[in-house]
């Protein structure tokens, strides 16, 4: 045999192997793309669960602002109330209505605090989720990666 019959046929190998490596590479993608598939569902499903977890914790957020949004308006007709008895009858009764008046606007105040340290807590990017999909994608990269070479 000659140096270039050795090396025709050292070729010849070469290309046998990879042609035998594309073949195992073609009967592994169904299970890859199997794998892909499921790993997307599982973080599209934790995706709607962070986003319904996000809308709890707003919807009580809300409700409490709404609470103290009605518990306010009350306290500013408190307010025009004490200012018109002020002016048009006695003292016991605009003293009365101030007094009352002031015990609203506290209670407003405190819901409204509440209010927005609930409004704090909620994330309205589903962090979670994110996470999980940027690390599939690393893994099947790697594993294109691990499967190519």
């Amino acid at each position: 045999m000659t140096a270039q019959d050795v090396e025709r046929e050292s070729l010849w190998r070469t290309l046998q192997r990879q042609a035998d490596d594309l073949k195992e590479i073609a009967q592994e993608l169904p299970d890859v793309a199997s794998d892909v598939r499921g790993l997307f569902r599982e973080d599209v499903n934790l995706g709607v669960a962070e986003v319904k977890e996000a809308a709890g914790q707003t919807g009580t957020a809300l409700g409490i602002a709404v609470a103290g949004v009605a518990l306010a308006n009350v306290g500013l007709i408190f307010v025009f109330l004490t200012l018109m008895f002020a002016l048009s009858t006695a003292m016991a009764l605009w003293l009365a209505a101030l007094i009352t008046t002031i015990v609203i606007v506290v209670i407003a105040a405190v819901a409204m605090r509440v209010a927005m340290a609930k409004f704090k807590h909620v994330q309205p990017v589903p962090r979670r989720f994110v996470d999980s999909v940027g690390k599939d994608v690393s893994w099947l990269r790697s594993q294109m990666k691990s499967t190519v070479t």
